[in-house]
């Protein structure tokens, strides 16, 4: 694929010829530090099976079976190296023990893992607005906090199971009348005592420790030591 092979000669390192601002010219190296896109999407490109298959999950290794389980006890962090060597069973497979293995494990050979310092377990982001905007957080805020979806409207629908029997919060929901209501200036209060609890776990100064992981041990390069991740400081 032309793409991976020139990001795998920019990973080497490309030297950019001398211009009147850099008379002695410039040295860059270029990777991939993480793949963002829908869940959909995002699967087909690093190579997990469907979020519906049994292993829905690339950061661990639950089970669809597991679903209702939730906690360490209950499954493992998928590992770099677990991972690879998934893989590499795919590779040597063939076409009907590819099947199986992926059917089994999750997992499947794509072409970023030519990448010599791409880690699927850790450059994989989660799919925030569908997963957690539009997903648990609207669920969580509409049928247990029972906040309005539109702040025109003073006082919110009635909150039964009819009204999205595909929510996993809908089940739950109290039938309490004293819930079936509310004002806004009571959802805008719930709303800013939690914001208040984020602002308070989050750390007073944007740093590069704060927000960015640590180059993975995988990730050396064999010229300076290390991948040169961005600061935020500037200049």
């Amino acid at each position: 694929m032309p793409l991976i092979n020139e990001l795998k000669e920019l990973w080497k390192g490309y030297h950019f010829s001398p211009t009147s601002t850099g008379p002695s010219g410039s040295f860059i190296r270029v990777a991939i530090l993480t793949a963002i896109a829908d869940v959909v999407a995002m699967r087909k490109l690093t190579g997990f099976i469907s979020h519906s298959g049994n292993h829905f999950c690339n950061f661990c290794t639950i089970h669809k079976a597991q679903i209702e389980e939730i906690g360490p006890q209950f499954h493992y962090t998928c590992s770099y190296q677990n991972h690879k060597s998934t893989i590499a069973k795919w590779l040597w497979a063939t076409p009907q023990q590819r099947q199986a293995i992926f059917s089994e494990y999750g997992v499947q050979y794509s072409i970023l893992e030519d990448l010599p310092y791409w880690d699927a377990t850790r450059m994989v982001n989660l799919d925030i607005m569908h997963n957690l905007i539009l997903g648990i957080l609207k669920d969580h805020a509409t049928f247990k906090l029972c906040i309005p979806e539109s702040k025109s409207k003073i006082y919110f629908r009635s909150c039964s199971k009819s009204n999205d029997t595909n929510s996993s919060d809908s089940d739950s929901m109290t039938s309490n009348s004293s819930l079936d209501k509310i004002t806004l200036r009571e959802a805008f209060s719930l709303r800013r005592g939690t914001e208040k609890i984020i602002n308070q776990s989050l750390p007073t100064t944007a740093t590069q420790e704060n927000y960015l992981p640590m180059p993975t041990p995988h990730m050396q390069h064999p010229s300076s030591g290390s991948a040169k991740i961005p600061s935020f400081d500037s200049d």
